[in-house]
């Protein structure tokens, strides 16, 4: 009896350091097949990316934050399936370059993680979102504010505006206490104007 309750210790300890690997590897899979998308559409798009500098950008895209190297694809949608994969663009926002709010969310602590130094942002930092890494067609973002909330207490984040804004939002350890750490940001020009 003792050896079975040992093994099975064994065994359960096994599976909760397993359990984050196979998370992470599943996520970094993903990316790693994202990217590659993001590449080929990058190749077959370079003749047309003049005429895509004006349009709107839809997922997937590619999501770089410098100041806490971040550089992950995000994808459409933030269900479950959908952040294992990656950070998510939330449909209540808009699309990058179109006038209102970008709202993209991801895990801290599971699946890749991407957003688990978010907290460590400040104001001036940069962002930015592009169809991939030799893309022209990018947008810039400079972080106004950072803010943690209780998820269930504000929902301004959500609301129409006229500015072009990004917000970045994740939990607060432990997911189970309901806060969220909400980034947001202000669409800048690449180039400085004259």
């Amino acid at each position: 009896m003792r050896k079975k309750l040992g093994l099975l210790l064994i065994i359960c300890g096994l599976l909760f350091i397993l359990k984050p690997l196979a998370e992470h590897g599943y996520s970094y899979y993903c990316q790693l097949q994202l990217k590659n998308e993001l590449k080929q559409k990058e190749d077959i798009g370079a003749v047309e990316q003049s005429n895509q500098s004006k349009q709107p950008m839809k997922p997937p895209f590619l999501l770089e934050i410098p100041s806490i190297s971040v550089e992950a694809v995000v994808v459409e949608g933030i269900g479950d399936k959908d952040l294992r994969k990656g950070p998510g663009w939330d449909p209540r926002g808009v699309y990058p370059g179109m006038e209102g709010n970008v709202i993209i969310a991801a895990h801290n602590n599971v699946y890749g993680s991407h957003f688990k130094d978010l907290h460590k942002l400040k104001p001036g930092n940069m962002v930015f979102i592009s169809e991939g890494e030799n893309s022209k067609h990018k947008f810039a973002y400079r972080i106004e504010s950072m803010e943690t909330i209780h998820e269930r207490d504000d929902t301004t984040i959500f609301d129409p505006t006229t500015e072009r804004n990004l917000t970045l939002i994740t939990c607060v350890s432990p997911a189970s206490s309901g806060q969220r750490v909400i980034v947001t940001a202000q669409q800048v020009s690449l180039t400085p104007e004259k």
